[in-house]
């Protein structure tokens, strides 16, 4: 079974794990458009249940071959809106789909050169949280102190000075919310989890203050208050973090 959000009168529909995962950020600028979205999530029951690990790929494989679009994957996103649908896979490209037509990719092309370079660090910065939180068994205890001593500070630090150096610090680029606040912030809120206290006044200020502004951004916490908000797991229940 999956666990289906729908929600009336929906255009879009958002397909992933019923885990936060590289789906967070799409929530969030989905989120941040206000705009009505329907979720499919794989891996858990109706009621937000998770399934057994063996047992977490059967819907996605029933399922991604009945999608037209050419590279089925998870997430997975479906645009109705249109007289011709549009159906897209992979996280990067439904998150610049999205930015562009609910305005979330900045106001001129330097500021979209900006914001596709950092998603482009986000996301070489969140493969190797990946690559720590699934290494299973022994070994990540030898993974996690190389991760935190090592490979934490270093995007920590840079994404920091980058921040401190703007005229307006709640925003990495411009003065408003782009695609790439979202990225960024679920990154940094998963740091505060796996590395307790890698973010805070005292070490990284800017960093810290960028995350509360974002919280309290109306519609944002107003989502984190929310039924069908996710607060955990944030990887795979499998995972060495979770």
């Amino acid at each position: 079974m999956v666990q289906k959000l729908i929600q009336h009168k929906a255009d879009i529909t958002l397909g992933y794990w019923g885990i936060r995962g590289l789906a967070q950020p799409i929530r969030f600028l989905l989120i941040a458009s206000d705009i009505s979205f329907s979720e499919v999530r794989f891996g858990v029951l109706q009621d937000g249940t998770i399934l057994d690990e063996s047992m977490e790929d059967d819907d996605w494989n029933r399922v991604k071959f009945k999608l037209e679009m050419p590279f089925p994957n998870l997430p997975y996103l479906i645009d109705s809106s249109e007289a011709n649908a549009i159906s897209i896979s992979q996280s990067n490209t439904i998150l610049r789909y999205l930015a562009r037509r609910f305005d979330f990719y900045g106001d001129s092309d330097i500021d979209r050169i900006e914001i596709d370079m950092l998603q482009d660090e986000a996301y070489d910065f969140r493969n190797k949280i990946i690559e720590t939180a699934y290494t299973l068994g022994h070994g990540y205890a030898f993974a996690f102190k190389q991760f935190s001593s090592d490979i934490l500070p270093y995007y920590l630090d840079r994404f920091e000075s980058y921040l401190i150096n703007l005229k307006n610090r709640d925003f990495f680029v411009g003065d408003r919310l782009s695609l790439v606040d979202f990225v960024l912030y679920e990154l940094f809120w998963q740091m505060t989890l796996m590395v307790p206290g890698s973010i805070q006044d005292a070490n990284r200020p800017a960093l810290s203050s960028f995350i509360r502004s974002f919280e309290k951004t109306p519609k944002i916490a107003n989502y984190i208050k929310s039924k069908n908000y996710i607060e955990h797991p944030i990887n795979s229940p499998w995972a060495s973090f979770t």
